[in-house]
């Protein structure tokens, strides 16, 4: 690859970085060199003077860089995650709910996903058929088209070569021009979130080949890291993940190239209700597998089924993450420490996360439950201040300290 095209990007990355709303990213001392155009051929003679090691003892004392999530505990950002399901039960729908949810900073099926721009590339269905369901979409939320302006990218390929990699004669994967389109576009867009709809279209390899698939992998996780956003791949089951309720397809490189796995499922059984749905989570290097989310397709958009979000022992362990939440800010509020509900010096999940009585709950679940409480009012937010420096804390709802 040529190593000086890629210091031109990565100037450009790091001047765009810098004005960027969304949550900062950590600097070590050590440069990350990223392919600008994919499609350029590799030099195997990788330079020892580009080798850049990190001695780990330079960390002492300073701040632990807090882990990026586009939906809290359940898609991260800054990295690919794997959304499969058999054709015909809704992915593309679900995973267009959430980037509008993203593109108008509101929430959808009781998940809350980081506001932000969003790159929406379906290979499966014209633009028409996306009109309609983004229709649907938005007059289920109350939004109109209007506020998408400047927040929703969307690239329909159907019925065109939309491959984004392919093996040249060796058999190693080259991005194609159309990746590295989208590539130069997402730096410049910079969005939370890029979705890719499906695998089957856009990569160009076999899947049975480990190598291929790892390599492509690769090309998308580079585009989450120089992109600074999460990268959402759909995916179709082989028939043998689908009989196993694995979800998987091909190599289970697949699964094992990405940090988090989901399987959207449809209940079985003579008296399954046809327009339910259970998305799972399959594997989650920053979480916790086997969480299930209960929907229900309604009015051409997908809701949480009954008002119940998670399955029951997920719930359980909702509600003690919630009770850890509400002690938590009870007591600091006793103690005059503010909580800020947006991210911060004080943003509250943070503060918590440190005090000995978070109780080993983490930040991700401390955040999750946080948006859970403000959904059924028993937290609130209060502003305060002088009105030229208002300043948002919150409060148990059921609990007044004085002014």
């Amino acid at each position: 690859m040529r190593r000086a095209a890629s210091r031109v990007n990565l100037r450009r990355l790091e001047a765009w970085q810098a004005d960027a709303p969304a949550a900062p990213v950590p600097q070590y001392p050590v440069q990350t060199i990223v392919p600008p155009r994919m499609s350029e051929p590799a030099n195997d003679n990788y330079p020892a003077s580009l080798v850049e090691f990190v001695d780990p003892s330079v960390w002492a004392g300073k701040h632990v860089p807090e882990r990026r999530w586009y939906v809290p505990a359940l898609i991260p950002g800054r990295t690919v995650t794997l959304l499969s399901g058999d054709g015909g039960l809704g992915k593309s729908l679900l995973a267009l709910q959430l980037a509008i949810a993203s593109a108008v900073g509101g929430s959808t099926m009781g998940l809350h996903p980081e506001a932000g721009r969003v790159v929406y590339v379906g290979a499966e269905d014209e633009a028409d058929e996306f009109h309609r369901r983004i229709d649907d979409i938005l007059a289920s939320t109350g939004h109109t088209y209007a506020d998408l302006k400047d927040r929703f990218l969307l690239l329909p390929l159907a019925e065109t070569d939309a491959t984004l990699a392919a093996p040249d004669k060796s058999g190693k994967m080259q991005a194609t021009p159309l990746l590295d389109a989208l590539f130069d576009r997402v730096v410049e867009y910079k969005p939370t979130l890029v979705v890719l709809d499906t695998s089957a279209d856009l990569f160009g390899g076999d899947e049975i080949k480990r190598v291929q698939v790892r390599q492509f992998a690769a090309m998308l996780r580079g585009l989450a890291i120089e992109g600074n956003c999460a990268v959402l791949l759909l995916s179709h089951p082989s028939q043998s993940g689908m009989q196993s309720g694995s979800g998987t397809s091909g190599s289970t490189a697949w699964n094992n190239s990405v940090r988090s796995r989901l399987y959207l499922t449809k209940p079985t059984g003579d008296a399954a209700d046809p327009d339910a749905r259970v998305l799972t989570t399959m594997k989650a290097n920053y979480g916790r597998t086997g969480d299930t989310l209960n929907l229900r397709w309604e009015d051409g958009v997908f809701v949480a089924s009954d008002g119940q979000t998670m399955s029951l022992a997920g719930g359980l362990l909702n509600k003690q993450d919630e009770d850890t939440f509400l002690a938590l800010l009870s007591k600091l509020n006793r103690h005059g420490q503010s909580c800020s509900p947006n991210r911060s010096s004080t943003y509250a999940p943070s503060v918590m996360a440190k005090h000995p009585d978070a109780k080993a709950v983490g930040k991700a679940k401390l955040e999750s439950a946080m948006h859970r409480l403000l959904d059924d009012g028993r937290i609130k937010i209060v502003v305060d201040g002088p009105p030229s420096k208002p300043r948002s804390r919150l409060w148990v709802t059921a609990e007044d300290f004085g002014g």
